[in-house]
């Protein structure tokens, strides 16, 4: 059931037009995440979730670029604490591509490193058994693609996609 809000939250979250509402529904998405990952034992995910609470509602002061450098090394930090085994890389490196992403790359860049952290994290959310995260992360995944693939369509007609698609 939690991560069933979470997944509804975070999806009401991109409904949302004022862009520091959305950071904070994205804050409240990550906390809940934390929270099922936490009931599942997956302690790095809930982890990972948890630092991504504090990035998000960091995120709403400005896209400062140092501040993706700061949560990437939080992130790697956190990861080698609380490892148990391999799997525990996949969320690792999904927030590390995610913060990536967020702060340091635009443009079809920002939405290959959202694509890549999506994908592991779908592969994380089959090895703990999370519907909900499969569902979510199945859906944006498939989202980031298409989105990829009309953008790189557009490009070798000649046109280019506007700046709000990149």
């Amino acid at each position: 059931m939690v991560g069933g809000l979470a997944a509804l939250v975070g999806i009401t979250a991109f409904q949302l037009r004022s862009e520091n509402r959305m950071m904070y529904c994205l804050a409240a998405a990550a906390g809940l995440w934390a929270l099922h990952f936490l009931l599942l034992g997956a302690v790095t995910a809930a982890l990972m979730n948890a630092i991504t609470l504090v990035r998000n509602l960091l995120a709403v002061r400005g896209n400062m670029r140092s501040l993706g450098y700061v949560f990437i090394t939080a992130y790697l930090i956190s990861g080698g604490l609380t490892w148990e085994s391999a799997w525990d890389v996949l969320p690792t490196i999904a927030v590390c591509s995610g913060s990536s992403a967020v702060f340091l790359l635009s443009g079809l860049w920002r939405r290959g490193g959202l694509l890549l952290g999506g994908l592991l994290w779908l592969v994380f959310n089959i090895h703990a058994g999370s519907i909900p995260g499969i569902v979510v992360m199945a859906a944006e995944s498939i989202s980031n693609t298409v989105f990829i693939i009309r953008a790189l369509r557009l490009r070798a007609k000649g046109s280019r996609p506007s700046a709000s698609d990149q």
